[in-house]
């Protein structure tokens, strides 16, 4: 019998080692599969931010295109050539002509606001009072309807 413990004993301690290794030997393979896992995931995540710069980057030559052909519409020739194209004969404005505000109202002492007033008062003074009025309420009356 005592031999038999003995056994015993030493299979259990045999048994525990082997037990401890398996052990040790899943986990090595859980981490290793985690690792797999995690390594996966941000190769997506770099895949995907990398997507998104290039989204970022072509929004960016996209806007820098429309801002400089915006520009380019905004040259007094190019003005003037819509303008023809839609019956419009007008030109850029002198400088003498420019009436620049502040505030919702012309500053004042400007060359082109005086020129502009006078201009305004010669045209209303040429028409009468009892001929502008008329027109008003012919306005008012055909608005209503």
């Amino acid at each position: 019998m005592r031999k038999n413990r003995k056994m015993s004993k030493k299979m259990s301690v045999m048994a525990t080692n082997t037990l401890r290794f398996g052990a040790i030997l899943l986990s090595f393979f859980v981490m290793v599969i985690l690792y797999i896992l995690s390594l996966h995931s941000c190769t997506q995540l770099q895949n995907q931010k990398g997507a998104r710069e290039r989204d970022i980057a072509k929004l960016d030559d996209a806007l820098l295109r429309e801002s400089t052909r915006w520009e380019e519409l905004k040259t007094p020739e190019k003005i003037e050539g819509a303008l023809l194209r839609h019956g419009l004969a007008m030109k850029t404005p002198r400088a003498d002509q420019i009436v620049r505000m502040e505030n919702g109202s012309p500053r004042r002492g400007q060359i082109s606001l005086a020129k502009a007033k006078a201009r305004n008062e010669a045209i209303l003074g040429s028409v009468s009072a009892s001929a502008r009025k008329p027109a008003r309420a012919a306005y008012r009356r055909t608005s209503r309807r």
